[in-house]
């Protein structure tokens, strides 16, 4: 089967997602590899700015991409963006497309892996906050986030920053202020910390984390390749 990529949000952040599925994918030759469609259509407009109340509604361009994933063969896709999950359930009331959800593969893993824990920690753009998806996808979890100020000064700084991930800067800069806000989440409480965001993890490394750190999209490509092979 045939897997699509909606993507485009941002590209680097696709691209990621890309290197993730290959990874996940383990052939012993390149003609033993699935078959995977890239979307990235970088015009999308930006999800935070519409869940914020300041921009315009993405769904439309992400159900035309969609279409798109399906013209081209894939038979079920994913979505490399945590934000754009908001759009979700609309996106697949609107297309035939079978997406899977980051978040439910994501409270499977916790529950596998981490069954002990209770108390999530989460970097990820204030866009998802507002929306609370985390609150809402993963029940029987407190949900901890940086204080309000820190979420701006740290984490969108990090993202959405002149020289945050966004702006293509991976390095040093963007690395230390969502390391920072990971030890204040930890200080906080949390016992483990997830890369709530696609782009966390193109700087974060578990190496900057002192506690357990769970990058959504490595999970998401996991379960992606496997229903793919299944199918």
């Amino acid at each position: 089967m045939t897997i699509g990529v909606l993507g485009g949000m941002g590209p680097e952040a696709t691209a990621y997602f890309f290197a993730r599925l290959v990874e996940s994918d383990k052939a012993s030759c390149d003609q033993d590899h699935l078959r995977i469609v890239v979307e990235c259509d970088p015009s999308i407009p930006d999800r935070t700015a519409f869940l914020e109340g300041r921009g315009e509604d993405p769904l439309p361009a992400m159900t035309a991409a969609a279409a798109r994933l399906a013209t081209a063969g894939a038979g079920i896709a994913g979505i490399s963006c945590m934000t754009a999950h908001a759009f979700l359930p609309r996106l697949r009331a609107a297309t035939a497309m079978p997406f899977l959800s980051a978040f439910d593969t994501l409270a499977a893993r916790i529950a596998r892996d981490y069954s002990g824990a209770r108390r999530v920690g989460v970097l990820a753009t204030t866009g998802s906050r507002h929306a609370r998806l985390y609150e809402d996808n993963l029940p029987g979890f407190e949900v901890l986030w940086p204080p309000q100020e820190e979420q701006e000064t740290l984490v969108m700084e990090a993202i959405y920053g002149r020289n945050g991930i966004k702006a293509g800067n991976r390095g040093e800069y963007p690395r230390a202020l969502l390391a920072q806000a990971a030890r204040s989440l930890r200080e906080s409480g949390a016992e483990l910390i997830v890369a709530g965001c696609t782009e966390v993890p193109l700087a974060l490394s578990r190496a900057d984390v002192d506690i357990p750190y769970i990058d959504p999209m490595t999970v998401l490509a996991e379960a992606l390749v496997a229903a793919a092979r299944a199918g």
